[in-house]
């Protein structure tokens, strides 16, 4: 959990000294040896925060009974590699951990969706409400019920492969049969001080199927770490709601590391606003270790959004703990 005081800025309307929060998780996991090579896994995760499931946009009261929202999943590993079942990451969403070195609780991140609201809810000087609610460089597809595949590693590389079924509205089981499942592809490299990797994720059901192109690497220098990640969206009616790129670095210093990023989503005005705005960002900030469990961290984080007048900017002073 990570919690702290700051000021944020939305637009015109400022928060004032606020209590903020990046978003915090309780998770339950293990693992038992079945024998033969064979392991298997579970994972239970929920949000302690104001994350909704899909949008982001539910109010904390809200969240406060969907347990498992974050992950529920089983898996089953061995020499063949690694298969899960149930609520996980997507690629996409895993990809940000390689991308994102600053290694700092950026409370709008590259990849948050984040409205434009000045809503105050349960105390917490919020980005939540309707409208135009993407500040995200780059679309993180969050978590999903899934059926995935990740191969053991050769000479460094693994390949992925996941699909997310179609199920019906009404009772939320079974397949329907007017959608397709969407589907996910991943390769990946992993040796030394370099890590790679790209993710096609063929959104191909709903009323609006897109395709979505990932790739990230990071990098460890030795005196600083930088990461990168490009992404494109191909929509099915033809047309590009906006390529996203980002850069982010982390500088050991210290008992600590500076880190820093920048962003952009180049928008068109004529698409859907789901994959984000015309959006620059900017943040820098210091993470100290105050134990190997417990740090704290000054983070100062900019928001631009052309055309609009809610922009955000947050200053913040966040203690982190993993218990």
């Amino acid at each position: 959990m990570t919690l702290g005081v700051g000021n944020t800025e939305i637009g015109t309307a400022k928060s004032g000294m606020q209590i903020v929060r990046q978003t915090g998780n309780l998770q339950f996991a293990g693992t038992e040896d079945l024998g033969g090579g064979l392991k298997a896994g579970f994972q239970f995760q929920t949000t302690l925060g104001t994350v909704a499931v899909t949008d982001r946009t539910t109010s904390v009261a809200a969240n406060r009974t969907l347990l498992g929202d974050r992950a529920a999943n089983l898996t089953v590993a061995g020499g063949f590699g690694t298969v899960l079942v149930g609520r996980a990451n997507t690629a996409i969403r895993s990809q940000m951990g390689t991308a994102d070195v600053s290694n700092l609780p950026v409370v709008t991140g590259l990849s948050a969706s984040s409205s434009a609201s000045t809503a105050s809810t349960d105390g917490v000087y919020e980005l939540t409400s309707t409208g135009d609610n993407n500040a995200r460089v780059i679309y993180g597809d969050t978590f999903a019920n899934q059926i995935s595949y990740v191969s053991p590693s050769i000479s460094g590389f693994t390949v992925a492969v996941g699909t997310v079924p179609v199920t019906t509205v009404a009772t939320n089981v079974g397949d329907d049969a007017v959608g397709k499942d969407t589907m996910s592809y991943s390769v990946a490299y992993a040796n030394g001080p370099l890590n790679l990797s790209v993710n096609l994720t063929d959104n191909a059901g709903g009323s609006a199927p897109y395709k979505i192109t990932t790739v990230v690497a990071n990098y460890d220098l030795g005196v600083a770490k930088v990461g990168f990640v490009n992404q494109s969206i191909s929509l099915a009616t033809g047309v590009n709601p906006g390529n996203g790129m980002a850069v982010t670095v982390a500088v050991p210093m210290g008992n600590g590391n500076i880190g820093a990023g920048m962003g952009r989503r180049s928008a068109s005005a004529s698409t859907s606003t789901s994959f984000g705005d015309d959006v620059k960002q900017t943040f820098v900030g210091y993470k100290y270790n105050l134990s190997k469990r417990t740090t704290l961290s000054a983070v100062w984080n900019k928001v631009d959004r052309t055309g609009t007048a809610t922009d955000i900017k947050e200053t913040h002073v966040l203690i982190g703990h993993s218990f």
